[in-house]
């Protein structure tokens, strides 16, 4: 009985030493395709003004795109999609071409963003003292998105 144990042991202790590698971090598209499409409204996402979202789903892959930082964050916070596995982006209001983690942004919610982006929508920046800056400039006021409430996005 011990020499049928200690080979089938080893062999279990074989497979669970694999060089399996952790999967590498979703990367954000880096550029939006132009028929891409605002998941809840279905308009243009480049047709729009300010900044733009992409959430990728982790169980299919699949990118789906938002013409703005409030319905990014509107969809991560359904109920039907606020458990699910899934990786977030907005591109940063002063470098359209950065893609910023939604959890790492500084967004800045200011009432001019209606003059200067053509909606009401939260303003991503990656530097914090871009953000202050920003702030100070268009009386806004600086929020992560956890500060973001449910009540301001209107849920």
């Amino acid at each position: 009985m011990k020499t049928l144990i200690t080979p089938l042991a080893l062999a279990l202790l074989l497979a669970a030493c694999g060089d399996d590698k952790p999967a590498a971090p979703a990367e954000p598209v880096a550029t939006i395709p132009t028929d891409a499409r605002d998941y809840f409204n279905q308009m243009g996402v480049s047709d729009t003004g300010g900044s733009k979202g992409q959430v990728r789903r982790s169980d299919n892959g699949e990118t789906l795109w938002f013409d703005s930082v409030r319905t990014t964050l509107t969809y991560l916070r359904l109920p039907e999609t606020a458990n699910q596995p899934l990786t977030a982006w907005v591109s940063a209001h002063d470098n359209a071409a950065q893609w910023l983690a939604v959890n790492d942004a500084w967004y800045v919610h200011t009432p001019e963003a209606p003059q200067l982006i053509g909606k009401d929508d939260y303003l991503p920046f990656a530097d914090k003292a871009a953000a202050e800056k920003f702030a100070g400039e268009h009386q806004g006021k600086i929020l992560r998105a956890s500060d973001i409430s449910e009540q301001e996005l209107q849920l």
